[in-house]
């Protein structure tokens, strides 16, 4: 149950794979419970968090899907090459469905949940008449799901996307001239510690050096943020579809935001929860403001998370 590379999808990806405590119900009676990171997509991220959540739901059968571009082992690439591909949103909504197709089945209760822009790429999964499996619960945490560009890091991105053209490929090539040509790696790890905040044998602390040293993930990050700020505006329509087929078909919906988000504004926020309040007048919904978890809630949250909400 660790993170490996996972070939059987179109798209270079890794999952983390846990079998429920029964496992020959695995795809029979046993909710698949699946996870979608939020920018940059690398499930180290989420390592330990996916593992504390099946401890505490061993009926469950954990699939947490990196995305598209962000394997470690890619192999898609051949020996010694790198990924040059941005992929879109659009692209990592179709590889999310593909992967989610490969361990589901027709009428298999399906937990959903995506961190940030995660949230809004599980949306536009479970809308889509592509996906197997019956879906019963829509967790978003810390969503961008509406107007990204409008935050306190998404105006200062949407400033950077538009002075600096290339931004994704000169800062891949910044990062690989920086964390693998000049500073030495024993250096990196205390500097990352020390910026993040956290202990520097830390999983985020491992994954952010895993970031850093790759070119590749460093390019994807970056021109998938230029999608979101391009893309996820002011949609309210297709929130509205969303709400409908959540009454249709009796899913749940949870969200959590926190209550100081520099990629949520307080305006956004604000219009969101008053928008599902009012529009999705059912028992069956469930918005959560804390005050304690940051955006980037798996630095240094993960225990409280998974202590509070599951």
């Amino acid at each position: 149950m660790n993170i490996e590379t996972y070939p059987h999808s179109q798209y270079p990806t890794s999952i983390l794979h846990i079998e429920p405590h029964n496992a020959h119900a695995a795809k029979l009676d046993s909710p698949l419970f699946v996870w979608i990171p939020g920018n940059p997509g690398l499930l180290e991220y989420y390592e330990e968090m996916l593992k504390m959540i099946h401890r505490n739901n061993p009926e469950w059968e954990i699939l947490g899907i990196s995305h598209a571009g962000m394997s470690p082992g890619n192999p898609l690439l051949g020996k010694g090459s790198k990924n040059t591909k941005i992929y879109t949103l659009e692209e990592q909504i179709e590889h999310k469905i593909e992967v989610v197709n490969n361990f589901s089945s027709p009428g298999r209760p399906i937990l959903i949940m995506g961190h940030s822009v995660g949230a809004y790429i599980i949306q536009k999964v479970i809308i889509s008449k592509c996906l197997i499996g019956r879906v019963i619960k829509l967790g978003m945490l810390t969503p961008t799901i509406i107007d990204i560009h409008t935050s306190e890091k998404g105006v200062l991105f949407t400033k950077l996307f538009r002075w600096v053209k290339n931004l994704p490929q000169l800062a891949a090539w910044g990062s690989d001239l920086l964390f693998n040509k000049i500073v030495p790696r024993f250096c990196i790890k205390p500097f990352l510690s020390f910026v993040m905040g956290c202990k520097r044998d830390s999983r985020a602390v491992d994954a952010s050096s895993l970031l850093l040293h790759n070119s590749g993930f460093v390019m994807q990050a970056l021109g998938l943020a230029q999608y979101e700020m391009e893309i996820i505006r002011s949609d309210w329509q297709f929130q509205r579809e969303l709400l409908d087929l959540c009454r249709t078909e009796d899913i749940s919906i949870w969200l959590l935001f926190g209550n100081s988000d520099h990629w949520v504004s307080d305006e956004t926020r604000r219009q969101l929860i008053h928008f599902y309040q009012e529009v999705h007048v059912r028992p069956n919904i469930s918005i959560q403001v804390s005050s304690v978890i940051p955006h980037s809630f798996v630095i240094d949250h993960s225990q409280y998370v998974v202590d509070n909400y599951f």
